[in-house]
């Protein structure tokens, strides 16, 4: 019985040791995953210049159309504008999951910014 035992350590360890290899190989997603503020920021960024680019080029050119591809052009302005701010409703959910940053209170406060100000963009 002892053979046997030293036998399935043996084995465990091989199979860890395998295990570990063939992790390596495929790229383990957790090893990969760091959290960095400036990066977390920069979507936030990118998707804030995009709604204000948006809405500006809303304002400005969707008057000057004539009536009916104004009917057109306003569902597909509330189409675009409406992925982009699911994106920063995707940052602030993300928030709430610690993913943003490595700080508690950061994501706390990103989160609840971000929050407030979609409530106040749909109300």
């Amino acid at each position: 019985m002892a053979a046997g035992g030293r036998m399935m350590e043996k084995e465990q360890e091989k199979q860890e040791l395998l295990g570990r290899a063939s992790a390596d190989q495929e790229g383990n997603p957790a090893s990969r995953f760091q959290c960095s503020v400036i990066r977390s920021f920069s979507y936030v960024v990118y998707d804030l210049v995009i709604i204000a680019s948006l809405l500006y080029a809303t304002l400005v050119w969707i008057p000057a159309l004539p009536s009916m591809q104004q009917l057109g052009a306003c569902p597909l302005y509330w189409v675009v504008q409406g992925c982009v701010m699911n994106d920063i409703w995707v940052i602030a959910h993300e928030c709430g999951h610690h993913a943003f940053s490595d700080y508690l209170l950061l994501d706390n406060m990103v989160r609840s910014s971000l929050s407030s100000c979609l409530a106040l963009l749909l109300f």
